[in-house]
């Protein structure tokens, strides 16, 4: 009680405290994370536009691999760097972990509120004879269906959502837990930020009779609506890193 050390942090890895409390948090942002990078709707429909390519289903498969690769090199590169420059779970890593998640906050959320005044702006600008006219897709979009097998995988490094893993690389780093633990946490990551384009891929490939219909509402309700579901995810992740990034540095 008296020998002047400060309080005990809480963890998996540690004896002291309430066990787990510390890993917990770290643990339920690296899971809304992985949702959040898994939910980018134009990776989504990148995946759904590539089981309608002429060269067959291995290009999507092409496309997923390099997305789980490009996320997996990067969280591994990111832990590995900070890694080796702060102890995991010491006051400097909680507090670049801080600063990371406090600047990408500020950066989604100012991103996130241009998208949304150039939305309204554009909607006050739009003649009511347009309003019910069908949106289009850009161009590169529509070209998808002749796309190659290395345009594919290039579209996979280029479409994965890396602000998000940079996020979760700071959670990652911010755990006081065991290597064991913080290779589960970046399994988890890994795994929940790319189950989205798995889903359509697998879903496409072994039952693409049965999942034609579901796969087309997706695409036709993305094409609609994915700039609002962009700027959703941006002003929520926005505000939530923002906040725990103030949390961290305070």
């Amino acid at each position: 009680m008296g020998s002047g050390r400060g309080p005990p942090r809480a963890g998996v890895g540690s004896g002291d405290g309430a066990p787990g409390s510390s890993l917990s948090a770290e643990l339920t942002s690296v899971v809304v994370l992985g949702i959040g990078c898994a939910a980018n709707p134009w990776g989504i429909m990148i995946a759904v536009l590539l089981l309608d390519a002429r060269r067959g289903h291995g290009i999507v498969w092409a496309y997923v691999v390099a997305w789980i690769g490009a996320i997996t090199v990067v969280l591994t590169a990111l832990l590995a760097g900070f890694g080796a420059i702060f102890e995991s779970g010491s006051d400097s890593a909680n507090t670049a972990a801080a600063a990371v998640e406090l600047i990408l906050g500020l950066a989604l959320l100012g991103w996130g509120l241009q998208r949304l005044l150039a939305a309204r702006r554009a909607s006050t600008a739009a003649h009511p004879a347009h309003s019910s006219a069908p949106v289009q897709l850009p161009s590169w979009l529509r070209a998808i269906e002749s796309v190659s097998y290395v345009a594919a995988f290039l579209l996979g490094i280029y479409s994965a959502t890396y602000p998000l893993v940079i996020a979760a690389g700071g959670e990652i780093l911010r755990a006081d837990g065991s290597t064991a633990e913080t290779a589960a946490l970046a399994v988890l990551f890994i795994v929940l930020g790319s189950s989205s384009v798995v889903a359509v891929a697998a879903l496409g490939t072994l039952a693409p009779r049965r999942s034609a219909p579901l796969l087309e509402r997706m695409r036709a309700w993305l094409t609609v609506h994915n700039r609002a579901v962009i700027t959703a995810i941006l002003l929520v992740l926005g505000v939530s890193l923002t906040a725990r990034g103030l949390t961290g540095l305070g």
